[in-house]
Formats: C-alpha cells, structure tokens, sequence
C-alpha cells in the first residue's frame, strides 16, 4: 500500500488550485478599436442578472444563465423607465 504524508497531499492540492486558477484566466489587455456594441452589459446596467452572481450572466433580455443554466430574474439595481407624463 502507498502511504503519502499529510503535508505531501495538501502541497498537491495546493498545485492542483493553483494550476486549475491558471486555467480559468482571462486576458487583461482589450483593445481599444472594438465597438462598445459588442461589450456585454455589466451588473449595474443589465436588466436581468443570475442569482448566482456568476461572471459574464448580465443581460438585456430574460432567459437562462449561460454559465450555471438558472433563470435570470430581473436586476433590482435598474429602475423601470418612469411613465411620460400625461399632457392634457
């Protein structure tokens, strides 16, 4: 039977954790020609959020999380558009 030290596990499991972070990076340098159409809505501007709060979920439009698959419920944060005043 194979015996491993505690202290050789967890300095395993720290490699895994750190690996595993490397992998879910993203790159930090945007340019600056792309349209700003492109750009996904942030949490306080998006009308519809995931109650997850997973990255990248924020949306314009309801639906399902692209990242966990919940139901995306309306953004508390963004206020409806006030109703124009009734001229008489």
């Amino acid at each position: 039977m194979l015996h491993v030290s505690k202290k050789a596990a967890a300095g395993l499991g720290l490699v895994a954790a750190i690996a595993l972070a490397g992998c879910q990076s993203e790159p930090a340098a945007t340019t600056a020609d792309s349209p700003a159409a492109t750009e996904a809505p942030t949490a306080q501007t998006a009308a519809y959020l995931c109650p997850m709060a997973c990255e990248g979920s924020a949306s314009q439009q309801p639906g399902k999380c692209p990242v966990c698959g919940m139901d995306l419920e309306p953004n508390p944060a963004v206020k409806a558009a006030p109703a124009a005043p009734d001229s008489l």
